[in-house]
């Protein structure tokens, strides 16, 4: 769920170097999304998107492991040791805290219209979805598995990337606080259809 350009903690300033890293990602991101929608998948260079992002193939791979990943603003999928060792530390409830993990460490495009306008043109990106959030999926039970048994790390994992995928249907989301809280509030709105 990070690459190498991968924000720090939540509680790290952000420097001015972390400020590049993150401007270099997005533009990265929005060349490759412009350009995957109007081309295809096939019809699109790592080169092309470099040049409309202005920079290096090199740099490319700092921050995504393949063209759709880019497209789609999806990094790799390994929970960062910094968030998973923050996680194995917290004392908050299991699924609470599973929210604050999966806000701090998966991304979102903060262009949801043009997500959804990809996945209409360019159905053939959807397998790619599915297949980062099954992997997304055992990274993250790994680092759940070390706080509960499987069977709840499963559930409670289950239960998350739900909420979380409902969320990106539903809103913009700022900053990994506001999207830690809404994974909560799905959460308890799943709770609460569940036991009605």
């Amino acid at each position: 769920m990070s690459t190498t350009a991968a924000p720090e903690p939540a509680t790290a300033p952000c420097t001015l170097r972390e400020r590049k890293k993150q401007q270099t990602r997005q533009a990265l991101h929005d060349a490759a999304l412009t350009l995957v929608s109007e081309h295809g998948l096939d019809g699109v260079t790592v080169e092309q998107i470099c040049s409309d992002a202005d920079v290096s193939p090199r740099t490319f791979f700092n921050y995504f492991t393949s063209k759709a990943h880019a497209a789609l603003g999806l990094d790799t999928v390994e929970v960062p040791e910094w968030a998973a060792t923050r996680f194995a530390e917290a004392d908050g409830r299991l699924v609470d805290d599973l929210c604050v993990l999966i806000a701090a460490t998966v991304p979102l495009s903060q262009d949801r219209r043009r997500m959804k306008e990809l996945l209409v043109l360019r159905p053939e990106m959807a397998p790619m979805v599915m297949q980062w959030m099954a992997e997304s999926r055992q990274s993250l039970l790994a680092t759940v598995s070390s706080r509960t048994d499987e069977q709840t790390a499963r559930t409670a994992v289950g239960l998350v990337l739900s909420a979380l995928s409902e969320v990106a249907h539903r809103d913009t989301v700022g900053d990994s606080d506001e999207l830690a809280a809404k994974l909560r509030t799905v959460v308890a709105e799943m709770g609460a259809i569940a036991a009605g």
